[in-house]
């Protein structure tokens, strides 16, 4: 049972657009709305982007980027807390953190998607 507990877990971080599926897929069926459902999926998937990005690029590199991928999370809050800031004049942090998740969702599964067919490109090539 363990054994089968690991591999389902080895697999939705090493294959996170399943992990989003199988999410998404959960909670349309529990609360019959799709786009509440796709922002859960979303929120809930996107630790699953960045642990995947960073096994990618150890993989790719056989280096740790693990300091990249937090330098970047924490630019992109300072960058929306000071947007969000100068537009209204006062920080909602729920807001604010919600805008920040959401969107270092979208550019870590652009990373995932880039790195990915980078990786099997140059595996293609190489062998």
């Amino acid at each position: 049972m363990s054994n089968l507990f690991a591999w389902f877990v080895a697999t939705v971080v090493t294959i996170p657009l399943l992990g989003w599926y199988l999410i998404y897929i959960t909670t349309v069926k529990v609360s019959k709305n799709k786009s509440r459902s796709i922002r859960l999926a979303s929120d809930w998937t996107t630790v699953l982007f960045m642990v995947a990005v960073y096994f990618i690029m150890i993989e790719l590199w056989a280096k740790s980027f693990l300091w990249v991928i937090l330098a970047v999370f924490f630019f992109i809050a300072l960058l929306f807390t000071w947007i969000h800031w100068k537009l209204s004049g006062d920080i909602h942090v729920g807001k604010l953190f919600r805008g920040i998740w959401r969107f270092n969702f979208l550019l870590f599964l652009c990373i995932y998607v880039l790195l990915s067919g980078y990786g099997l490109i140059s595996r293609i090539l190489s062998s």
